[in-house]
């Protein structure tokens, strides 16, 4: 992240955190260090609340969007 991060959520081996520069990225717990593996955009302010359920991630922003990823692709 190039800004401060504001949430994390966990599925699997993946954690997700959420960041003050728009982005979510996606981390790979089974490497140690844990490997930034790529971000998730589409938001165009903070990224803040993440959780996680039913094979998808849930995002809230401060542009007034909730976005739905799907956690298989």
């Amino acid at each position: 992240h190039t800004d401060y991060v504001w949430g994390l959520a966990v599925a699997g081996d993946r954690l997700y955190s959420s960041s003050a520069d728009e982005t979510i990225r996606v981390w790979d717990l089974s490497q140690s260090p844990p490997l930034s593996l790529h971000s998730l955009t589409g938001h165009t302010s903070v990224v803040y609340p993440l959780a996680t359920t039913g094979g998808r991630l849930y995002s809230g922003a401060f542009d007034s969007t909730i976005r739905v990823w799907d956690l298989a692709c």
